[in-house]
């Protein structure tokens, strides 16, 4: 509908208001009204200051007066003023959608035009400033650039230390995507010909991308920028100055605080990249997260919760990750796991891994496709549970008995705190939990005491298992992936808390069944029910016997002193030390 039919008395206070304007202002000339292709009223005018005439057109949009009018050139190819959306788009005014009210008017726009126009081109004088409210986000001004190169706060502290006159070799890397280039500065040699490479970018983004070589001149401070529109004026004024250039692909000029990057082509183009740079530094997490960096966590298990719990645990901060899983991402696991079908084909603690580098680069990350309870040898699971006691924090996101056992061992001979989460099946809600050596029982005593609790309420809850088995109508028990982000988001929580550690902890209970539907003890979405398992029960250390502790201390001396005789005694003489 056409907002004059629907709103008449509108219609005709904003073509009074027009003449109103026209009667008073000897600078506007009335042109006619017409409809454009999209039905939107159009009033043409000129707007006359000196011997200049702006041909402008009110354009009313079809849902006025809920939203502004606009003042534009009639003419698609000119540009009257700093403030406009480029050739031939709208005037940038006092008033547009960001302040907008119903109760300003076409004349008011045509008003303020005229104030902008006459400010930066007056029929004498020198030209004025008009205070901008063009104000562009990062994204809009990089809409039409599809070139770009961006700067991170390491390379640009590189940059800033080098001293004018200097030309370095350097290595520039080039992403593709769709119709954009992104660029990075890869690596350049340093004053002392060593080689400084930017740490901040994913090795995954440089071994993905085209890399090229590239030149570093650090231009003086005295002599002008130049002006480039062929490779050759490049390559000209560096010389002018003393620089000889090689043939590469890429150009960046260091003057100061100004960078700027060109692509050099063989048929003589040169195209100027657009200069992304770093963001203002500014905290993003809490100060607590900041112990993190020197936190190790393992993940067993990287499947749809698992691969969430390690990315979220990535962007949180954590410094290393060891992550277990022998299996492979195939393309139906896609409806859950946080990984993608770049990872078709790879196993998912391979592409765990590379997902983590690329949200956290700092992180390092240990993997072993490994299944725990499967077909491997003893030796080889004594040593990866001699691994995981290692950490600071385990984490199950199995949802295998076999594998929970086995991550119980190791937390016993670590003395670790450990972490595990379950989606039920059906996705109405799951579980999550920790130990914390010396204030949680063990997990083993912990589980027990969470089946009690479950059998107490009525029926343990289907836990989400591989197979996704039918339930009695027939229906999989299936969990979606708003599902198991939520439980894993729950889960991250909970464990961030046990690694910084908070105290007191934001986690009063140490087990939670978390509801995401009205289903089993959960009586709506969201409904949570702390399971209270207790602390750790004291040590009498006076019922050790301390008889039998020294008579043990002395059996394993016994047989370490026979170990290590066995062993001299193997060595040849002519090996033996002197």
């Amino acid at each position: 509908m056409i907002w004059s039919i629907e709103n008449p008395e509108r219609a005709q206070r904003e073509r009074a208001g027009l003449e109103a304007l026209v009667s008073r202002a000897d600078w506007l000339v009335p042109g006619d009204w017409r409809l454009d292709t999209s039905l939107r009223q159009i009033w043409d005018a000129e707007i006359r200051i000196g011997e200049r005439a702006y041909v402008i057109s009110l354009r009313y949009p079809n849902h006025f007066p809920h939203s502004p009018p606009l003042v534009v050139p009639r003419d698609e190819t000119s540009r009257w003023s700093g403030h406009q959306w480029g050739a031939g788009g709208e005037l940038c005014l006092e008033y547009g959608a960001d302040n907008w009210h119903p109760e300003i008017t076409g004349a008011d726009m045509i008003e303020s035009a005229y104030r902008l126009l006459v400010t930066e081109n007056p029929p004498s004088g020198e030209a004025g400033i008009t205070a901008s409210r063009h104000s562009t986000t990062l994204g809009q001004d990089l809409r039409s650039e599809s070139m770009r190169f961006v700067l991170t706060r390491k390379s640009t502290s590189f940059l800033k230390d080098l001293a004018a006159g200097d030309m370095r070799e350097a290595s520039v890397v080039a992403t593709y995507r769709d119709k954009t280039a992104v660029h990075v500065l890869d690596w350049a040699k340093d004053g002392a010909g060593e080689t400084w490479t930017e740490t901040s970018i994913p090795r995954a983004v440089v071994d993905e991308g085209y890399a090229s070589g590239a030149v570093i001149l650090c231009w003086p401070e005295t002599v002008s920028l130049p002006r480039v529109k062929t490779k050759s004026d490049l390559y000209d004024a560096a010389l002018a100055i003393g620089f000889g250039v090689p043939d590469v692909r890429y150009v960046l000029i260091v003057k100061g605080e100004q960078v700027r990057a060109y692509s050099v082509w063989s048929d003589n183009t040169a195209f100027r990249l657009k200069i992304i740079l770093p963001q203002p530094q500014a905290k993003r997490l809490d100060p607590g997260h900041a112990a993190l960096a020197d936190r190790s966590v393992a993940i067993v298990g990287c499947g749809s919760l698992g691969s969430k719990l390690a990315v979220m645990l990535a962007r949180a901060g954590i410094g290393s990750f060891l992550l277990v899983d022998d299996d492979v991402m195939l393309p139906d696991n896609l409806v859950r796991n946080d990984l993608d079908w770049r990872e078709i084909g790879f196993h998912k603690a391979d592409a765990v891994a590379r997902r983590i580098e690329l949200v956290n680069p700092l992180a390092s990350r240990d993997v072993r496709k490994y299944r725990l309870g499967g077909q491997h040898s003893s030796d080889s699971i004594e040593t990866l549970i001699e691994q995981l006691s290692a950490v600071d924090v385990l984490v199950d996101a199995s949802a295998d008995a076999r594998v929970f056992n086995y991550l119980c061992a190791a937390v016993s001979v670590g003395k670790k705190s450990m972490v595990w989460a379950r989606v039920f099946g059906g996705g109405f809600g799951g579980l999550i939990a920790r130990h914390r050596h010396g204030i949680e029982p063990d997990p083993a005593t912990m589980r027990a005491q969470v089946e009690q609790w479950s059998a107490e309420q009525g029926l343990p809850p289907e836990l989400a298992n591989e197979d996704y088995e039918a339930r009695d109508d027939g229906h999989p028990m299936i969990a979606d992936d708003a599902d198991v982000t939520a439980i894993a988001a729950h889960a991250a929580r909970l464990a961030v808390d046990t690694l910084i550690p908070r105290v007191p902890s934001m986690f009063p209970a140490s087990v939670y069944m978390i509801g995401l539907s009205e289903r089993w003890v959960f009586q709506q979405p969201f409904d949570t029910r702390p399971i209270d398992v207790g602390t750790v029960a004291p040590v009498d250390s006076a019922s050790a016997d301390p008889e039998l502790a020294i008579q043990e201390t002395e059996r394993i001396k016994g047989l370490l002193k026979k170990l290590i005789d066995e062993t001299a005694a193997s060595i040849p003489p002519s090996e033996a030390p002197p």
